[in-house]
C-alpha cells in the first residue's frame, strides 16, 4: 500500500503504523504515525538518489514500452489467435503467461499505474471517469477537456517526467493520461481538438458533453488521431530514436484489439484477426524497423497490455431503476462496475435498497468496507456506494437508455476473479533470453525500467526483487545489494 500523504489519498484513522514506503522496490516499515509517512519517505528518496546517480553514470539503457490494448494472455500465442511475432520477442527474451492488473481493470488507471508504480486509489486516477468530490467536477477520459486538466494528475508523477527532471528525454505517443501534465514529453503526439479546453471554465464543461455522435464517444473535445495507421505511428518513433538527441524511454498506446474486443466479443473472428494485425503490424513491424536500423539489440522493448476480455450478454444486465430513484444518486461508472454517489441524506436508504434482498449477482460495498487488497478505498474519488457485479454481469441504470451501445465484451472487474490479465513479453540488452518467468505485478515494471534508465524512482508500490530474475547479470547493478 502507498503512503497516504499523497495530495489526494488522506491519512486513514484505522492505521496505526505507517503503510510500507517503497523505493526501488524495497519496503521499509516504520513504527510512526502515518503522518510522518511523507517525512520517512522523503529521506529514503534523498539518501539512495545518491546511488541511483552513481548507477546512472554507469550508463542508461534505452527502453521502449509498448501496450496493446485489450491483448488478453489466454487470447495469444496460438491459444486462440496466432502471434508469431510476440512469441519470437519471448523466445529471444522474456515472458510471462500474464501479469497481475490494479483494481479496476480498465484503460485509464492500468496505463496510469505502468508509469508511476503505484495503486490507482495513491495516483489518483481511480477509473476511467470519476467525480471529484473538491473540485465539484468529473473527470471523463480520453475525448473529454477534464482529461487534460492538470489538476486532475498532481497526485502523481510518470516515469517520463521523472527521467526528464532528472536530465533524459523522453516520446509519449497517445499514452493515456500523458496530455494531463504541464510539462509536456520531449517528443509527443498532439491529439486533435475541436473546441479550446483552454478557454473553457471546467465549470462549464457539462454545456460541452451533449451528444454530437452516434457512435462512441458521444461527443469530441480533443481525441487522438486514432485512424492514424500503426505503421505510421511506429515511423514517427523510429525518427525520434535516429535524431540527434534521441529520447531514452519510449512509451506507445495501440488502442487496438480493444474496439473489437468490446464491439464482437473475445472470441469472435473480428477480435482474432486485430489481435493478429497488432501481432504484425505493430509487434512485428516496429522488431523490423528497429532492425533496420540497427537498433534492435541495443533497446530493451517492452510489450504490455492492460486487460483482457470476458464475454457479456444483455440477459446478464442489472437495472438501478429496480432499485433506486435517479434522482437520489449520480452515476459516473456503469458496466463491470457501478459508481454511486447519493445526494445529501440518502447513503443509508440507497445502501438498503440495494442489499435489502440479496442478489447472487452482485456485491455492494460502502466505501469504508471495501476490500483491502482492491486498494482502492482510500482517495476521495472513489464513490460512497460501489457496486461489483460478478464476472460476466454488468450494470445498466436504465432499460430505457437510448444512448447506449451494446457490446459483447467487457472488462473492469477485479483481476482475480476475472482472470482478464495483461501480457509481458520482453527483449534486449538487459533481458535474458527464452525465459518464462511467473507472472507478477505491472507496479513491478515501474521500478524496473527506473533502473534500466539509470534513474531514481519516485515512491511506488512496485518491487524490483520481484521481476530481477529476468534481467542478465551485467543488468543488475550494485543496488540490488541494498
Amino acid at each position: 500500500m502507498a503512503p497516504k500523504t499523497l495530495p489526494l489519498t488522506p491519512p486513514s484513522a484505522d492505521h496505526s503504523t505507517s503503510p510500507p514506503c517503497k523505493h526501488n522496490g524495497r519496503t521499509i516499515m516504520t513504527k510512526l504515525l502515518v503522518r510522518n509517512t511523507s517525512v520517512i519517505c522523503l529521506l529514503l528518496s534523498l539518501s539512495l538518489h545518491g546511488i541511483f546517480s552513481e548507477a546512472a553514470k554507469k550508463g542508461k539503457e534505452t527502453v521502449i514500452l509498448i501496450s496493446m490494448d485489450g491483448m488478453g494472455w489466454q487470447y495469444i500465442s496460438g491459444q486462440f489467435a496466432d502471434t508469431p511475432n510476440l512469441d519470437a520477442v519471448g523466445r529471444n527474451g522474456v515472458r510471462a503467461k500474464y501479469t497481475i492488473n490494479v483494481v479496476p481493470t480498465i484503460t485509464w488507471p492500468t496505463h496510469h499505474s505502468y508509469v508511476t508504480g503505484l495503486y490507482p486509489e495513491s495516483h489518483g486516477i481511480v477509473s476511467n471517469s470519476f467525480w471529484d468530490p473538491v473540485y465539484k467536477e468529473n473527470f471523463i477520459y480520453d475525448y473529454d477537456c477534464s482529461n487534460y486538466d492538470p489538476k486532475f494528475y498532481n497526485a502523481s508523477e510518470p516515469i517520463w517526467l521523472t527521467l526528464q527532471k532528472q536530465g533524459g528525454r523522453s516520446g509519449v505517443y497517445f499514452w493515456p493520461g500523458s496530455s494531463g501534465y504541464r510539462e509536456k514529453p520531449t517528443y509527443y503526439e498532439k491529439p486533435i481538438c475541436l473546441v479550446n479546453c483552454s478557454a473553457i471554465d471546467p465549470k462549464d464543461l457539462p454545456k460541452y458533453r451533449k451528444k454530437t455522435r452516434k457512435t462512441w464517444p458521444s461527443y469530441i473535445h480533443c481525441l487522438p488521431n486514432y485512424t492514424e495507421p500503426f505503421t505510421s505511428r511506429l515511423d514517427k518513433v523510429i525518427k525520434w530514436l535516429k535524431s540527434d538527441k534521441p529520447p531514452q524511454f519510449v512509451a506507445v498506446y495501440i488502442d487496438h484489439p480493444d474496439w473489437e474486443g468490446h464491439e464482437y466479443g473475445p472470441q469472435s473472428k473480428e477480435y482474432k484477426a486485430a489481435i493478429e494485425k497488432v501481432d504484425r503490424e505493430v509487434v512485428g513491424y516496429l522488431t523490423d524497423r528497429l532492425r533496420e536500423e540497427r537498433l534492435l539489440e541495443s533497446v530493451n522493448l517492452i510489450f504490455v497490455s492492460d486487460h483482457s476480455f470476458n464475454n457479456i450478454s444483455p440477459s446478464h444486465r442489472i437495472y438501478l431503476d429496480d432499485f433506486l430513484e435517479q434522482t437520489a444518486y449520480m452515476m459516473t461508472e456503469s458496466g463491470a462496475m457501478g459508481h454511486l454517489w447519493p445526494k445529501d441524506g440518502k447513503l443509508e436508504e440507497i445502501f438498503a435498497n440495494l442489499t435489502k434482498e440479496p442478489n447472487p449477482h452482485m456485491k455492494v460495498y460502502k466505501k469504508k468496507d471495501i476490500p483491502k487488497s482492491y486498494h482502492w478505498k482510500h482517495n476521495r474519488r472513489i464513490p460512497p456506494i460501489f457496486i461489483e457485479p460478478a464476472v460476466g454481469w454488468s450494470i445498466g441504470q436504465s432499460r430505457g437508455n437510448s444512448n447506449a451501445t451494446w457490446v459483447y465484451g467487457s472488462h473492469g472487474w477485479p483481476p482475480e476473479e476475472s482472470h482478464s490479465y495483461p501480457i509481458f513479453f520482453a527483449r534486449g540488452p538487459a533481458f535474458k533470453k527464452n525465459l518464462e518467468v511467473q507472472p507478477f505485478s505491472i507496479l513491478d515494471l515501474y521500478p524496473l525500467m527506473c533502473h534500466l534508465l539509470g534513474i531514481a524512482p519516485q515512491p511506488n508500490n512496485g518491487s524490483l526483487e520481484n521481476v530481477v530474475s529476468m534481467l542478465n547479470l551485467d543488468a543488475v547493478t550494485p543496488l540490488m545489494d541494498l
